[in-house]
This record gives C-alpha cells, structure tokens and sequence, in this order.
C-alpha cells in the first residue's frame, strides 16, 4: 500500500530558528529542552525521542550535542513534529562559562494510504478543497506553541525578562 504525504514546514520560509547564547553552565539546557518539548507541545512519554545525546570531553572544555524530537498527534491524518537542536561547548573550570545554539524546527505531516491512483487523485482533491483550512489551523497553533518555547527558552538563558 503506498501514502501519499504531505509535509508542511511549521516556521516557514525559514527552515529553523536559531538562539545563540553564551554564559554559565550552557549544558544545563539538556535537563531543561526535554520537560519544555512535552509541556508545550502536550507529548507524551510514548511520543518523545532524544535521537542523539553527544559528548566530547577535552583537556579544558567539553564539546556536546543533543537532539530531540516529540510527536503530537491532531487527527487521524496528521501530526505535529517538534525537534530541538543543542550543541555548544563549556569550560570544565569552576564558573563553567561557554556558548551553544540552540535550533528549532518542525513540521506538519499528513498523510493518506491509497490503493490505486485513482484514491490519490481523489485525496489529493479533498486536500486541496477541503481539508487546507485544517492544516492551516494545525500550522497556526504549531506556530504559538514555537513562539512559547522561543520565549522560554530565552527566560531561560537570560536574554528576557
């Protein structure tokens, strides 16, 4: 059975957001992305992957790097996808002062299984006629919850208030 999907860039035209930040303990975002990923975007345990968490450590700094990524489901077709980049590099002396980059990315997907051409020919008909305002809807909520882990994010290193 083949599917016929669609993905949808949430930040769009920009592919993903960056944050750049330096100061005290930047590694202390790997405690903080994962809770922030499933309170915003109401994902579960089952929902949430930490794809990759890398570590470098040298004679004087440490290099790191984590990905993570959540999956909120909306309807029967479609789902949300959250991912949050982190890499930076600290000191290992006491004050542990470095700087990292933060990226964020996401996009809707949706998705129709189909038999024959004919079924994709008729999805891609009901897409484009009626279900667009819903992924729209999808995509503007996406948006306000990335705005807020935007915000939090920067509370979080200091940049607002």
């Amino acid at each position: 059975m083949s599917v016929y999907v669609l993905k949808t860039q949430i930040l769009s035209p920009e592919e993903e957001k960056s944050i750049s930040f330096s100061g005290s303990n930047p590694a202390r975002f790997f405690k903080i992305i994962p809770g922030l990923i499933k309170h915003i975007f109401k994902v579960t345990s089952s929902h949430f992957f930490e794809d990759r968490i890398k570590w470098d450590v040298g004679e004087t700094s440490v290099q790191f790097y984590g990905m993570w990524r959540g999956e909120e489901g909306k309807d029967r077709r479609s789902r949300v996808w959250a991912q949050v980049k982190l890499q930076g590099v600290q000191n290992l002396d006491k004050e542990k002062i470095g700087e990292g980059v933060i990226l964020l990315t996401g996009f809707v997907e949706t998705s129709f299984p189909y038999l024959t051409i004919l079924d994709k020919t008729l999805y891609k008909t009901y897409t484009y006629l009626y279900y667009n305002n819903q992924i729209r809807y999808y995509l503007e909520e996406a948006r306000r919850r990335f705005q807020t882990l935007e915000t939090e994010l920067k509370r979080e290193i200091g940049l607002i208030e």
